[in-house]
């Protein structure tokens, strides 16, 4: 049966599918051998939406979500939900190139998908394997995959549904994601002459996507196809040596944890301002400042949390000055920091190193 997806909603769909669904919400507890992606996922294009001057409310209302829904990390719904946004995003800027550029723009550091690949991967090989195992974890839609054909190794995405419409947006997206996590794992050596891509719809990849060769396939799917003999390069992490590892927060509200964890993502790079956290986040900073203000917190306050994270972990397993900590904070000075960090540790960034070294050597003894 074919559907007409141009008023598609959310719950439109659940109705079409047998499945009763009172709200957006309730698409979470679908049976799990629908095809579910998380709502989370869509947060890139929110940011690229508002640059552009479209309000992201009016195209989630065309597929019946709201941008709200997209904070939670455990809520799902059927891809063809998500895959009609991404289409109507696509038309809503104009702009068939879309997906492929939210893509090619993503900050990659920090992204937990790739966190534990570059933690433990040896070689490009490893980095790819890992990389697809983490990713199966999160969608029932479709299946990644990494297969070695003699002298080609293909990077690829095979959907476990047919779907209703052409995923062009959708295919773009995962070819550019695919690209750069590509050449993410292969730093210099990437060479696209010798790479191949293919997708549902080779006219909305962008012109740069020219020099992999784009063909077109089927519906169910994308991939990329290289030289095998890449797979046993050595892997080079690219996250800086001296980030923090992540912690998780107990007890934290939901929200304040994802935000916790895009801050550290930039913190040591770059002084994070209220209008920089706003944007990192996709919302506008009155918006960004309303949803912290309901767990009883601000943008400040939480700069403040995951500097000071950073700080102690920097004093404790690097040897760099208390100078060049304080810069990478966006402190003005040394003395700034000492102020700031003595009132939040009611000690010295001096006697916290002191202490912490003291405690590694009685633990080694």
């Amino acid at each position: 049966m074919k559907t007409d997806l141009t008023d598609f909603s959310c719950a439109r769909f659940c109705q079409l599918i047998g499945f009763r669904a009172s709200n957006a919400r309730e698409t979470n507890r679908m049976p799990q051998n629908l095809p579910l992606v998380k709502l989370s996922l869509l947060r890139p294009y929110v940011a690229e939406l508002r640059k552009r001057g479209v309000d992201p409310e009016l195209v989630f209302e065309s597929v019946g979500l709201s941008e709200d829904l997209t904070f939670d990390p455990d809520l799902s719904v059927h891809v063809m939900v998500a895959t009609q946004f991404v289409e109507n995003a696509a038309e809503a800027t104009k702009d068939r190139f879309l997906a492929a550029r939210v893509a090619a723009n993503l900050n990659l550091d920090g992204w937990p998908v790739l966190a534990d690949a570059e933690a433990r991967a040896a070689t490009v090989g490893d980095y790819l394997s890992i990389f697809v195992s983490t990713a199966n974890e999160i969608a029932s839609s479709a299946e990644e995959y990494l297969h070695l054909n003699g002298a080609t190794a293909i990077l690829g995405e095979r959907r476990n549904f047919d779907p209703a419409i052409l995923p062009a947006q959708n295919d773009a997206f995962m070819a550019a994601l695919g690209w750069a996590i590509l050449r993410r794992a292969l730093h210099d050596h990437f060479d696209p002459a010798k790479v191949t891509v293919v997708v549902s719809e080779p006219k909305v990849l962008p012109p740069e996507f020219d020099l992999l060769h784009p063909i077109k396939g089927d519906r169910m799917g994308f991939n990329l196809s290289f030289p095998s003999s890449w797979l046993a390069m050595p892997f080079e992490q690219q996250t800086l040596a001296n980030a923090p590892k992540a912690v998780i927060d107990d007890g934290t509200p939901e929200f304040v944890r994802s935000f916790r964890q895009m801050l550290r993502a930039h913190i040591g790079k770059v002084g994070l301002t209220a209008v920089q956290c706003a944007d990192l986040a996709s919302m506008s900073q009155q918006k960004l400042k309303r949803r912290l203000a309901t767990f009883g917190t601000d943008i400040s306050r939480e700069v403040d949390f995951v500097r000071q994270e950073y700080a102690r972990e920097a004093l404790k397993t690097t040897d760099r000055s208390i100078a060049d900590i304080a810069a990478s904070l966006g402190f003005a000075d040394a003395a700034n920091f000492t102020r700031a960090f003595r009132r939040a540790n009611r000690m010295s960034p001096t006697g916290f190193r002191k202490s912490s070294r003291e405690q590694t050597d009685l633990k080694t003894q």
